[in-house]
């Protein structure tokens, strides 16, 4: 299967914070807004990738904990953070927000110690709940301890 390294695709940062990247294909840096979603070439994601940046790679070479999250599905096969029969592990507000619908609260605790690791996805776990005023005081209690930041700051 060919693949056009000059189609431009989605790229989405998972952080509350801006990104920025030097690019590998062309001159100058690549700023990606919190939360936010640019345009950038498959070309200038490859090379990123295949230069191992952390932010798109995550933390097992395959996406599992990155910063960014390549919004396009033929581009993350090509890459190997996907297969046909395997999808990349996202934190994403889609993934918060079924944490957070989680009824008891071990099962709770347990999904997001499991799956919430990096820094940033703590810091996006804390934004949403706040954000989606939960009103559940053992959740809230938890989310405190485990990302060290305050509801009521």
């Amino acid at each position: 299967m060919s693949i056009n390294l000059d189609k431009k695709i989605k790229i989405k940062n998972l952080c509350s914070w801006d990104l920025y990247f030097k690019k590998i294909e062309s001159h100058g840096d690549f700023k990606l807004p919190a939360n936010g979603v640019r345009q950038i070439t498959l070309a200038e994601v490859q090379s990123q990738v295949y230069d191992n940046v952390k932010m798109f790679v995550g933390t097992d070479g395959i996406g599992t904990h990155a910063k960014i999250y390549i919004d396009d599905k033929e581009s993350r096969i090509h890459l190997g953070f996907e297969s046909d029969n395997s999808t990349q592990n996202v934190i994403d507000q889609e993934a918060i927000n079924k944490f957070l619908a989680i009824k008891t609260q071990k099962s709770f605790e347990d999904n997001v110690k499991k799956s919430v690791k990096s820094d940033a996805e703590k810091a996006q776990l804390f934004e949403i709940a706040k954000s989606a005023d939960i009103n559940d005081h053992s959740k809230i209690k938890f989310i405190e301890e485990y990302t060290g930041f305050k509801f009521d700051a």
